[in-house]
């Protein structure tokens, strides 16, 4: 019975993994697309530059999830410190994407003129936190999983 949801989990892990890269392959083309067709819009720099960086952004957010994928996909086991971190790394670059924002209008308008946006990415950045503390926390019971066998 275990042999076979860990064959699941496996299995599993490899499509999401595949779907993950093929993800941060049509960000990274959609962030390339859309530099190459709007270039040319002087005015519009301050837009271009923060939808690339989203893009980009993204695709990491995208290659993340294929290493966390790729490694269940491999061992059969979700809760390695590993994925613990790759997990703050996703909570990571969402904070940075919630910072964007900001970035881009305080470079616009000034320091005295900007307001904290992003908040939804703010929230999603806490949420994949408290996600890595729960995979931490299952990582402990895994070990000691494993040493009590």
């Amino acid at each position: 019975m275990i042999n076979k949801n860990i064959s699941i989990i496996k299995n599993s892990s490899l499509v999401i993994m595949i779907l993950s890269v093929l993800g941060a392959i049509s960000s990274v083309s959609a962030g390339v697309w859309y530099y190459n067709n709007t270039k040319s819009c002087e005015n519009m720099k301050n837009i271009l530059a923060k939808n690339i960086v989203s893009y980009c952004l993204y695709a990491a957010i995208l290659i993340l999830a294929a290493l966390i994928f790729f490694r269940i996909f491999r061992s059969g086991r979700p809760f390695t410190r590993g994925n613990v971190w790759a997990v703050r790394g996703i909570a990571g670059v969402f904070l940075v994407k919630a910072m964007l924002p900001t970035f881009f209008q305080l470079s616009e308008l000034g320091i005295l003129k900007t307001g904290v946006m992003g908040t939804g990415s703010i929230f999603i950045a806490v949420l994949f936190l408290f996600f890595a503390e729960i995979m931490r926390y299952g990582s402990l019971l895994q070990t000691e999983s494993d040493e009590t066998l």
